[in-house]
């Protein structure tokens, strides 16, 4: 994504209201278009209504603020009521674009219920709040997506989908903000029980690059080596397992990549602040047993 100062003489702003694009009864409106429908894109602004949009591939150029941004495949914007802004395609390039538009109350109910300040994606000044998702993530929105259209366009489907979406930024594993290879590499790694095995070489082989050069990647983009990473992703696979089974601690060790046990309950120690055993503990106070106990 790359920002430019706006240099056109646009100065026209257009009003938009959403109940000029939602049915009656409906709360939310569902568009995409792609580069087969023309289009002049107007500066405008919203009345009541807030937009979440996304680029599923090419490239668009988003007029915001003062600058040109040019969006690219994966990029989502996370529009305010009143940001001022357009769309415009480039010439000779192909994209496609969803946009979801939604009432801005919606926005105060969301952020007053969960969010801090600084985990608010719809936050105030500056220009509108842009995330970068990988493949898997970017499929993930489409998925969401299309049960959104799929069902009554109502309150409860707009905030599950937006819920949704919103967890998924904000709880990003390890390794948000380093390359797209890399960040697909670890998605698929933490699910992987051979990969995890293998350690930083079953990252390697993943992401399709040599153990030095995903080290390199890494630390320049973390500060953490690359066994570091890698242990932080088996243990939080680990502490999941503690919660949610009932297998033995030195079973659980072993599926996320650790053969040493002791090894294993130093690491485990020094991020938790606990031993696996007092975690699963304290994580069953309630006396609900790990899913699968017989216990």
């Amino acid at each position: 994504m790359k920002d430019q100062k706006l240099l056109s003489g646009d100065t026209d702003v257009t009003l938009l209201h959403l109940e000029d694009y939602v049915a009656a009864g409906e709360t939310y409106y569902v568009g995409r278009r792609t580069e087969a429908v023309r289009f002049v894109g107007r500066l405008h602004t919203h009345d009541d209504f807030a937009e979440l949009t996304w680029i599923e591939y090419g490239v668009l150029q988003h007029v915001v603020g003062g600058t040109r941004r040019l969006l690219e495949a994966g990029d989502v914007v996370f529009i305010r009521p009143d940001d001022v802004h357009l769309f415009r395609p480039v010439p000779g390039r192909s994209f496609a674009q969803v946009a979801v538009s939604f009432p801005s109350e919606t926005l105060r109910a969301l952020e007053a219920r969960y969010f801090d300040p600084a985990d608010w994606a719809w936050s105030a000044g500056g220009l509108p709040t842009t995330h970068r998702l990988d493949s898997v993530r970017l499929q993930r929105l489409t998925e969401l997506s299309s049960v959104l259209v799929s069902g009554p366009a109502g309150r409860l489907q707009l905030e599950r989908f937006l819920l949704e979406l919103l967890c998924d930024l904000i709880g990003r594993p390890a390794g948000d903000g380093l390359p797209l290879w890399l960040t697909e590499a670890l998605s698929r790694f933490a699910d992987d029980p051979v990969a995890l095995t293998e350690g930083v070489t079953g990252l390697a082989g993943l992401a399709g690059r040599s153990r030095e050069h995903v080290n390199r990647v890494i630390q320049a983009g973390t500060g953490q080596t690359a066994t570091e990473m890698v242990n932080q992703v088996r243990l939080n696979r680990a502490a999941a397992m503690l919660r949610m089974t009932d297998r033995p601690i030195s079973a659980v060790a072993a599926d996320c990549g650790f053969p040493s046990l002791s090894h294993f309950y130093r690491l485990f120690n020094d991020r938790f602040k606990a031993t696996p055993r007092h975690y699963r503990m304290v994580s069953t106070v309630s006396g609900l047993r790990p899913l699968g106990s017989s216990r």
